[in-house]
């Protein structure tokens, strides 16, 4: 280890090498006693160790006043080296890497190259060649990894440039010193493919397989077995970009099926009465708790109740609840044939605050089988749809971490059968008053549970072996069942150490809780989860408190790794590290979730020990993410979204494998992209702000979602501080087009018209084109399509100017609607005939079936019977076709219309009980409450007839 000062330069070796290379590693951080103890020597420690740490940086710290610099200071519960960026190498290479990363995302791969070589050449040799200490090992690999993930970036500019020749010599030499490292083979065997060695860049993957298979018994990755087989059929379209192997590994049961061709990835699928079981796995080690078991197995025995029975287990923060509800589920699993719900209602989230009811309502209903777009708007309706659901079903339903009765009380069924479990901080009475809850408070497990918690951990031998230990173990953990976890996470991270390390820990005043029996949680856990992340390595316990920055407790591999700036092989790899410390849990593949507590303390850390610039950085990375993101899926939701080049302009978007994938991210993510809109405004990125509000707007629309206004509103106020006319326009625009189909007209009308002035002083054609079109659908929408048609004649007008003929196609369509409400059939026909061969020559189906809808409703008031059938009968195949049932059921009424005014009663009857099927598997009330009564009146007058009732305006299409 070298140390070079502005006076000389001194090579240390031994002991003080090894301290001091601890030291740099954690350079502006503060390394405990016991931690560089146990990094000099391993187990068996010697004898006084922290005598011998002081004498060691006593030494060093003469060793560097000798040299010329005073570096290391003394900081309790330990030693700091204070040290600004360029005067360590690592940091100077880091930064290096950092800047031609920046490069290569701007397309500057020159200057990305030159930044990569003036990092690398900052290495000497191999990573901590001569040092000597249990910590060498990892330290060791974690910095090769660094230099290895350089080289390979390198090597992509590289080829992306055309300098094949320098990138197989550099890769060359990688791969003989790691002749297991998959992405350098597939970047050399492109490499040499383009550069007209064929042969050789088959030997290469030749090698690596049979190096691979003899010892690991497997095969190389999927997508170096695909660059393999293009290489070998001489694919001539192969890129650079095609070494790039996948990081994510799905599980089978998480990949969406893809759908029939007759269906539409866009609409909601039937419903198919799943059989929920969402029950997480409960924790491995349990004891105690049998006076609570025995209360919950009452509810389940008990004949003389008459309604839902109710557990309300409520405790401090870490006392174990969810572990006791979890276990007793899993243990009674058989007694719920029908299912069990689970939610975490997030009480006491100190970020955003608690999961509104409505959020956990459309949670279940999706669970139960209702699509989206058919869950009600509304929180009372939702509830009311959720208790016809699970009415009459033995169905187990867990409400986890509850603020108080108001968050539940939506949540609770409302007829026998069902058992409700519900955790909480808080003890809840009013559930006990008015439904009559079980209320079951837990304690603190005693030292004789706490001691068997232990052993269920760690092992009777080992905790046997040191009883003395264990005690102050038993007597500093407080009984809490979290704090037990973590400890002996940690322990079990090195099973070699004897548990008096721990012990000597949480003794000491620096390490222990300050007010350790005061019963405040946070104060309680703190110790816990600081000796957790002392034993981190330095980048995970990097990710660890940027992870405690993001505005959610839940969060994907790929937000993950945007938060901490890193290729998502590198985070998983970290997030692996923090699953083992019990700091994180993965509770589905690529999703990760961390305690409510745990997210404080690492947000706390955060603050104490990343800058405020890296802290800015990480958050200003997390919500790019999610525009770029959001923005690439609803590209592929709605293809021909009008503007949409204006917010995300043409590039890549393989982020999603198709459109059903891009909504099952929407899905997932909801709540997730409401909380980066508001972290957005936190951090004044205003721009992100309101592209956010349109990348979700689509997906909010379809699921009639109600934050859809609140996004817009949020988005319009980031606009106004922009101010740009442009971009305020089309906020307007959006935020109009909410109001008018929230039934909300008059409020859509005054932000329309607004921004349509705004589009007219830009002098742009577009907006106002789309605007005038978005003008029609509100005045039809208040009734009025007298005042719609001069809108919709306008957009008609302005779109032939623009030449824009599938929106021509749109706006003919309108107009052909306008006139069809004011009677004017004649004209109507006219102009959606023509919108039908435009829509028909662009292959628009959509816009065809919507199309052949109005001239079904159009012929049917001019009595044009059999046109009417004509037109809707083509209408219903295109909408079988698409898979959009939910429209198609609409249809249906109108044929049954039409075969009633024929003096068709059995062909009517038949169209009708067809709809009335679909919209009670739609859960929509309202419309199968109108079918039903068109049914009635049928079994009673056969003669009745019954008018058109109409379809959805053409404008909203």
């Amino acid at each position: 280890m070298e140390l070079q000062t502005a006076t000389g330069r001194v090579v240390l070796t031994g002991k003080q090498g090894a301290l001091l290379t601890i030291l740099l590693l954690s350079a502006n951080r503060v390394v405990s006693v016991q931690r560089v103890a146990e990094s000099l020597w391993g187990e068996p420690l010697p004898s006084s160790p922290s005598s011998r740490v002081r004498m060691l940086i006593s030494d060093l710290r003469k060793t560097c006043i000798a040299a010329g610099d005073d570096l290391i200071r003394t900081q309790r519960p330990g030693y700091v080296m204070r040290l600004v960026p360029d005067q360590l190498d690592l940091a100077r290479y880091l930064d290096r890497v950092a800047q031609a990363r920046k490069a290569a995302a701007g397309g500057d791969l020159e200057t990305a190259v030159s930044c990569y070589d003036e990092a690398l050449s900052l290495w000497h040799g191999a990573p901590l060649l001569g040092i000597d200490g249990s910590f060498v090992q990892a330290e060791a690999a974690r910095l090769e990894e660094l230099r290895l993930e350089a080289v390979e970036e390198r090597s992509s500019a590289m080829l992306a440039m055309g300098r094949y020749a320098e990138a197989v010599t550099g890769l060359t030499a990688v791969i003989a010193d790691h002749p297991l490292r998959e992405a350098a083979h597939g970047q050399l065997m492109l490499a040499l493919h383009q550069s007209g060695r064929r042969a050789d860049a088959l030997a290469v993957y030749r090698r690596l397989r049979e190096r691979i298979t003899e010892e690991l018994g497997l095969e190389p990755e999927r997508e170096l077995q695909r660059l393999h087989q293009r290489i070998l059929t001489s694919d001539t379209a192969l890129e650079p970009s095609d070494t790039a192997l996948e990081d994510t590994a799905l599980d089978p049961s998480d990949i969406t099926p893809e759908p029939p061709r007759h269906q539409s990835r866009h609409q909601p699928r039937p419903v198919v009465s799943p059989v929920p079981r969402q029950l997480p796995a409960p924790p491995p080690h349990f004891v105690g708790r049998e006076r609570e078991r025995a209360e919950l197995d009452r509810l389940t025995r008990d004949p003389t109740t008459n309604s839902t029975a109710i557990a309300a287990i409520s405790g401090t923060g870490g006392m174990g609840k969810t572990s006791l509800a979890l276990h007793w589920a899993h243990d009674n699993i058989g007694l719920f044939p029908d299912g069990q719900l689970y939610v975490n209602l997030h009480g006491f989230d100190p970020s955003n605050g608690p999961l509104p009811a409505h959020v956990a309502l459309r949670h279940f209903l999706g669970s139960l089988g209702v699509p989206a777009a058919a869950i009600p708007a509304g929180e009372q309706a939702q509830a009311g749809l959720y208790r016809s659901l699970v009415a009459g079903r033995r169905l187990l339903v867990v409400l986890d971490n509850a603020r108080d009765v108001a968050q539940v009380e939506p949540l609770l069924p409302g007829s026998p059968g069902c058992i409700v479990v519900i955790t909480s901080r808080n003890h809840l009475p009013g559930l006990n008053a008015t439904r009559g809850a079980s209320l079951i408070g837990l304690n603190a497990l005693t030292c004789a549970e706490t001691r068997r918690l232990l052993g269920r951990h760690l092992g009777e031998s080992r905790i046997g072996a040191d009883p003395d230990s264990v005690a102050v173990l038993v007597e500093h953990s407080g009984g809490l069942p979290l704090a037990i976890s973590v400890l002996t996470a940690r322990a079990a991270m090195h099973p070699g150490f004897p548990l008096s390390v721990l012990a000597e820990e949480l003794s000491s005043p620096s390490t222990r809780l300050d007010a350790l029996h005061t019963g405040d949680l946070n104060t309680d856990l703190r110790a816990a989860f600081t000796a957790s992340y002392e034993a981190l390595d330095a980048a995970t316990a990097r990710l660890f408190t940027l992870l405690g920055l993001a505005p959610w407790p839940d969060i994907s591999l790929r937000s993950a790794a945007a938060v901490a700036g890193l290729p998502a092989s590198r985070t998983r790899v970290l997030l692996h590290d923090l699953e083992a410390a019990n700091l994180i849990h993965q509770h589905r593949p690529g999703r990760y979730r961390t305690h409510d507590l745990l997210r404080l303390y690492a947000a706390e850390r955060a603050q104490s020990d990343r800058p405020d610039h890296e802290r800015m950085e990480a958050l200003t990375r997390l919500v790019d993410s999610y525009v770029h993101t959001a923005c690439a899926g609803d590209r592929l939701l709605y293809p021909h979204r009008p503007l949409a080049s204006r917010i995300f302009p043409e590039g890549s978007q393989d982020e999603f494998e198709d459109a059903a994938s891009a909504w099952a991210w929407f899905e997932d993510e909801q709540s997730s992209l409401i909380a980066v809109q508001q972290l957005a405004v936190r951090l004044g990125m205003d721009a992100a702000v309101w592209r956010l509000a349109w990348a979700m707007d689509t997906y909010h629309k379809r699921c009639q979602h109600e934050m859809r206004i609140e996004s817009w509103q949020t988005a319009l106020a980031a606009a106004e501080r922009l101010g740009h006319s442009s971009t305020r326009a089309f906020v307007h625009w959006y935020l109009g087009y909410t109001y008018a189909q929230a039934h909300r007209a008059d409020d859509g009308l005054e932000h329309l018209m607004l921004a349509f002035k705004l589009f007219e002083q830009e002098e742009d054609l577009a907006g106002q084109a789309h605007t005038s079109h978005t003008l029609g659908f509100a005045w039809l929408a208040r009734g009025e399509p007298e005042d719609a048609l001069p809108h919709v004649e306008n957009a008609l007008r302005l779109q032939r100017e623009l030449r824009d003929h599938l929106w021509e196609a749109n706006a003919l369509s309108a107009v052909g609607w306008c006139h069809a409400k004011l009677g004017h059939y004649p004209e109507a026909r006219s102009y959606c005939e023509q919108a039908l061969e435009l829509f028909q020559k662009y292959e628009d189906l959509n816009g065809e079936s919507a199309t052949l809808d109005s001239l079904g409703y159009i012929a049917h008031w001019a009595r044009q019977h059999d046109q009417a059938l004509g037109y809707y009968g083509r209408c219903l195949e295109l909408r079988d076709r698409l898979g959009n049932a939910y429209q198609g059921a609409d249809t249906l009424v109108r044929i049954g219309d039409v075969q009633h005014e024929m003096g068709r009663p059995t062909a009517a009857r038949d169209a009708w009980q067809r709809a009335l099927d679909l919209y009670h598997k739609q859960h929509r009330a309202a419309e199968a409450e109108n079918v039903q009564e068109k049914i009635r009146r049928l079994a009673k007058r056969p003669s009745a007839a019954a008018g058109p009732s109409g379809p959805a305006a053409p404008a909203d299409r």
